[in-house]
């Protein structure tokens, strides 16, 4: 019996960019949407509309799109939504070196800048249950997957395949006579592509302070690490558990500073 040759996906770079037209139109309704002064009085649901509406939606609409209708309807089949073990080692190593180097980006941009040290502002706030619903359950649990799903999943696997002239996810390439160097360029371009793409989503106007500025550097540095893990692992089970346990760590590092307030007054 001959083994039968999976049918190569037809998503690309055509739903990659139709994933970035929808998150720039429906993050402008959700804005014009929060600033009616019936939502704008109400914190919870205006965060409740930009995060969903404005940020998930249009990520896990065409993802789900790409797969069903132009790929395997299959999220790890098509994109590598898979987690072994070791990614639980991998994520937490990965995410608290990744907070660490945040943290000395923030200050060397900060010298660079001349800019005077400001002391970290965090805390629980008087709602531990909001707090918990949106630094935890919205930003460490939900963003990571949905985010990874797009940048590492669709979107780096659509830059490498156009590099390479092909439709499929990697698999196939392998077994094909590709030219190691174009290998080597279409991983190059996929991970750097995708890790920019990565930062510019997150780009709120022109950063105008060395915090912004280091921002920037951050998740471009953040985007190369989790591109890569996504490329050498073949799965999103690292880029996702790392992306969960950085995103956790501020949460974390909120707790300990509002724990930590009573004392030091």
């Amino acid at each position: 019996m001959t083994e039968k040759t999976p049918v190569a996906p037809r998503w690309g770079l055509v739903d990659a960019f139709a994933g970035g037209v929808l998150f720039l139109l429906l993050s402008s309704v959700a804005q014009l949407i929060a600033r009616t002064p019936e939502v704008a009085l109400q914190p919870g649901l205006s965060y409740a509309i930009n995060q969903v509406l404005g940020g998930w939606l249009p990520f896990v609409v065409v993802v789900l799109v790409a797969s069903y209708l132009r790929g395997r309807r299959s999220l790890s089949a098509d994109f590598g939504l898979r987690f072994r073990l070791l990614d639980i080692a991998i994520g937490v190593l990965c995410g608290i070196l990744l907070r660490f180097v945040a943290l000395g980006l923030a200050e060397l941009v900060r010298l660079v800048a001349g800019a005077p040290a400001t002391p970290f502002t965090g805390g629980v706030g008087s709602d531990p249950v909001w707090f918990v619903l949106t630094a935890v359950v919205a930003a460490s649990l939900i963003t990571p997957v949905v985010e990874e799903l797009y940048f590492r999943g669709l979107l780096l696997r659509s830059i490498r395949n156009a590099v390479l002239g092909q439709h499929d996810d990697g698999a196939v390439a392998a077994r094909l006579e590709v030219p190691e160097g174009r290998r080597r360029l279409a991983s190059v371009v996929a991970v750097a592509g995708s890790a920019l793409l990565f930062m510019l989503f997150h780009l709120d106007g022109v950063p105008e302070s060395p915090a912004a500025v280091s921002r920037l550097i951050t998740l471009f540095v953040f985007g190369l690490v989790l591109g890569s893990l996504a490329l050498l692992t073949r799965r999103l089970g690292p880029s996702i558990l790392t992306h969960v346990v950085f995103n956790l760590s501020v949460a974390v590092l909120d707790i300990a500073a509002g724990a930590s307030g009573p004392a030091l007054g």
